[in-house]
């Protein structure tokens, strides 16, 4: 039996980047692809695109919605596909991704979700390949390593959870992943590299800072380690810290700062352990929302 997949494509005025997102859909050639538009009413380019390739959607959403992960969710209400997954329209697909990906689940049908590696391209025009974590699931409620334009999973599986979180302007796809954990769902990883993840200094992910810190902060108070306290910690060692340089190489702060930094740090080790207190990842934020670069 060939497996059918659902994608959801959330668009609000992409149009510079969608035709590439739709072509990388539809040049997988897969026999069985439910392609879905949900447009939150864009009024740039985006619209004359879709109708350039309105007969080969098979649902065409396109009016305001309440963010994206409300947009996502408008769209996955129509999916029938076995498997399901959304593509921002500032990503694609790489060649071949969906029929490994269908592979993957023909070989294991105990699986639930599959996750492969990521191309992230950055705005410098340098690229990384980021490969799965060995065991996502042992770390999601403290930071999200799961490339979401390379993760795939059921629809069943989804059906059986709560829409996309709309209070999220980009965690909801963190909150997913860790209730998809919290059911019980089998995760297998690929080191096959299935998308490429486009970021610029003007896409949410990309200027995201102060945001991604506070819903950093709200993940990790609900599902963290600590009974949430852990969050308190992050967001402390944050503003105090990271804000501040400490975290920067070439360190930026003043000596003053470095010293009480290390004094609190050797603190924070006795208090809840090397693990947790090196899982901290939030700098990529502190140097957004300075302006700096923050990719490596």
């Amino acid at each position: 039996m060939v497996l059918t997949f659902s994608v959801v494509i959330p668009n609000f005025n992409s149009g510079a980047v969608l035709e590439r997102c739709i072509r990388s859909l539809l040049e997988q050639d897969y026999p069985k692809l439910q392609l879905i538009m949900a447009d939150g009413g864009s009024t740039d380019e985006s619209r004359a695109i879709i109708d350039t390739y309105r007969d080969r959607f098979d649902v065409v959403i396109s009016e305001k919605d309440n963010g994206q992960a409300d947009g996502i969710n408008k769209g996955f209400a129509h999916a029938t596909g076995d498997i399901v997954n959304w593509l921002c329209a500032d990503d694609e697909l790489l060649p071949g991704a969906l029929k490994h990906v269908a592979e993957l689940f023909d070989r294991h049908p105990e699986a639930d979700v599959v996750n492969g590696a990521c191309e992230r391209h950055y705005p410098d025009g340098s690229t990384i390949v980021y490969t799965p974590d060995v065991d996502p699931w042992s770390v999601i409620t403290v930071k999200d390593v799961i490339e979401q334009p390379s993760t795939f999973w059921r629809r069943a599986l989804h059906k059986k959870l709560a829409p996309l979180a709309v209070d999220y302007y980009m965690a909801f796809d963190w909150d997913l992943w860790i209730r998809m954990r919290n059911s019980g769902a089998k995760l297998i990883t690929t080191d096959r590299v299935l998308s490429r993840y486009y970021f610029t200094w003007d896409n949410k992910c990309g200027r995201a800072g102060n945001r991604f810190a506070e819903e950093a902060f709200r993940i990790i108070r609900r599902y963290g380690p600590l009974r949430g306290r852990l969050a308190r910690i992050y967001r402390f060692v944050y503003k105090h810290f990271d804000l501040k340089g400490c975290y920067d190489r070439p360190v930026t702060c003043s000596r003053l700062r470095w010293l009480v930094y290390w004094v609190t740090r050797a603190f924070l080790n006795a208090l809840i352990g090397p693990r947790l207190l090196n899982m901290y990842n939030w700098h990529f934020a502190s140097c957004q929302e300075r302006d700096l670069k923050w990719w490596e």
